[in-house]
């Protein structure tokens, strides 16, 4: 019996902290693939020579990459007709605040742009787990370089 109680008891005190550890390594893992998104667009933007745009939907919780000019889809539950891939953030998870071109914006999808000289609008993108914690993602607008800024 006494084993049992001790063994219940140290449960109690690993089991917070696992958790906390699985939260955070979800989080690295959204913050990671949307970043690699971003670094993915760039590089398509300057093979192909047409502006390509990461839109980002905070309503979904979802993002994708689209046309800068005209893009294809405005209505994410359209993706699969429309021959587009969706990503979302993992349950729990939401954009935070987002910058484009130096400007706080509010709409429900926003889009950051990438042009064929590599360069971008530029932008930050914050995504937060359910206690307000997270990490945000910098676009630097002469580069088009993503980064990942605690």
């Amino acid at each position: 019996m006494v084993v049992l109680t001790i063994v219940g008891i140290a449960f109690a005190f690993v089991l917070p902290a696992l958790e906390r550890g699985l939260r955070a390594w979800r989080l690295q893992g959204a913050v990671r693939e949307l970043t690699t998104l971003m670094k993915f667009t760039r590089t398509q933007t300057i093979a192909r020579r047409k502006p390509l745009q990461v839109i980002l939907d905070r309503s979904r919780k979802v993002y994708w990459l689209d046309h800068a000019d005209a893009p294809v889809l405005s209505d994410p539950d359209r993706a699969a007709e429309k021959g587009i891939r969706l990503s979302a953030l993992p349950a729990g998870f939401r954009f935070g605040e987002i910058v484009v071109g130096g400007v706080r914006v509010e709409q429900e999808q926003v889009g950051i742009p990438f042009f064929p000289k590599g360069n971008s609008t530029g932008g930050e993108v914050q995504i937060l787990d359910d206690r307000g914690k997270g990490y945000r993602i910098g676009v630097d607008p002469l580069t088009g370089h993503a980064r990942i800024q605690p």
